[in-house]
């Protein structure tokens, strides 16, 4: 079994992200152990680099049942848009695995009894030493501010380890 801490950032021009409307614009992963200690390099896939489609099309052969078992806060996220997105562009993938027998690690749950059972608020940034949500990439992303948005990716890959101490 090999663990993968995953997320991905996404642009969206209204007040909630929207899988059929917005895009997504980075997909960020890198193998962990089972313990969280980082195996290999953050691996941050660029739509401004290449395309949305072309990010799909580089990460989606990686998402095999058992031998990718993404980690991260708020998968749920994750998993639509990126089926959402396969789906409109036409990328093959398992959709039933993907979504239903795709073995996962999701700490939204934690974060939430952590803030006494709420889900307003339980955002990793107040349980972390990460400093903002990810409110901020909207900003960064329409200023072409790339680099912003690649150092709070970096930022947060970093308090992964968190999820481990809990």
């Amino acid at each position: 079994m090999a663990y993968f801490y995953l997320d991905i950032e996404t642009y969206s021009t209204g007040a909630f992200p929207d899988a059929a409307k917005d895009k997504i614009i980075t997909i960020q992963y890198q193998e962990m152990t089972g313990m969280g200690t980082p195996l290999g390099k953050l691996n941050i896939l660029k739509e401004w680099e290449k395309s949305e489609e072309q990010i799909l099309k580089e990460f989606v052969p990686l998402l095999k049942p058992w031998s990718f078992i993404p980690v991260g806060n708020n998968l749920n996220f994750e998993r639509k848009f990126i089926k959402a997105k396969c789906l409109q562009y036409g990328v093959p993938f398992d959709i039933y695995d993907f979504t239903y027998n795709f073995p996962a690690i999701d700490i939204q749950p934690i974060f939430v009894m952590l803030n006494k059972g709420q889900f307003k608020g339980c955002g990793m940034h107040n349980f972390t030493s990460k400093k903002t949500s990810g409110i901020v990439i909207k900003d960064f992303y329409e200023a072409k501010q790339f680099d912003k948005i690649e150092n709070y990716i970096i930022e947060e890959a970093a308090n992964k380890l968190f999820y481990f101490k809990l």
